[in-house]
């Protein structure tokens, strides 16, 4: 069975997922605006038009709620500020349980700083107990250029960061689930605990995107967007 996913865009903001949700299958919606999201999600759930019990929507619906520490600055202009998604999360949490909420600190920068940001984000996911992942900033070509014209950048040059700065920050973060990192061992975005979770058989063939991606290809993508979204956000891989 496909487990649908919304990775080219935010689920609280592009509702092409709703239609594949409401019959009943399986997907894992990713946003940085959770509020929104459990807003719909609580509404989608009250539709009159949804046909399937509510406990088996719920039962099909796995959340990755991003949130980096960077929402409202130059980083990300237009996502809601990190003490507003935190409670958006913890909202989530008590609608779909914890084990259906994965807290995703994505992307992590590697440097002093950027692990201080990171870590202070996954000190709430101890204390609720659910899922956690991270992945490391991307230095596309045109990020780069965005950054610039912004007035910042990263310290390095290469795509990756340096493998010892990610390993580090890894370490310090508490070693959590790590998504199409090189130089690592990657829990891809639709897994054999996803599959567990909504009762159905992994497809241990990959359905990678990326050369390091480790999806199961049990993965389909709802979104048909293929240009950035509303949050702005300088490092999007879209240009």
């Amino acid at each position: 069975m496909e487990i649908g996913i919304t990775e080219r865009g935010d689920a609280a903001l592009d509702l092409d997922w709703v239609p594949w949700v409401g019959r009943g299958k399986p997907a894992i919606l990713i946003t940085k605006d959770p509020q929104k999201l459990c807003r719909l999600l609580q509404d989608l759930f009250n539709d009159i038009v949804i046909d399937k019990p509510r406990h088996e929507i719920v039962e099909g619906i796995i959340v990755h709620a991003t949130i980096t520490g960077y929402g409202g600055t130059v980083l990300e202009p237009h996502v809601p500020k990190p003490s507003d998604a935190l409670e958006g999360y913890e909202e989530l949490c008590k609608l779909l349980g914890f084990d259906r909420v994965v807290l995703r600190v994505d992307p992590v920068i590697p440097t002093d700083e950027g692990i201080k940001i990171a870590k202070a984000i996954l000190e709430r996911q101890k204390f609720i107990h659910s899922r956690a992942r991270i992945s490391f900033i991307d230095n596309y070509t045109h990020v780069k250029e965005r950054l610039k014209a912004a007035g910042t950048g990263l310290p390095w040059e290469s795509f990756h960061a340096p493998l010892e700065l990610r390993k580090r920050a890894w370490e310090e973060l508490g070693k959590p689930e790590t998504c199409g990192e090189p130089g690592f061992e990657c829990c891809g975005c639709v897994s054999e605990v996803d599959c567990g979770l909504f009762g159905i058989d992994p497809l241990l063939a990959s359905r990678g995107q990326r050369k390091f991606c480790s999806c199961l290809a049990n993965k389909t993508e709802l979104l048909s967007n293929r240009k950035p979204c509303p949050h702005g956000c300088l490092y999007c891989y879209w240009k």
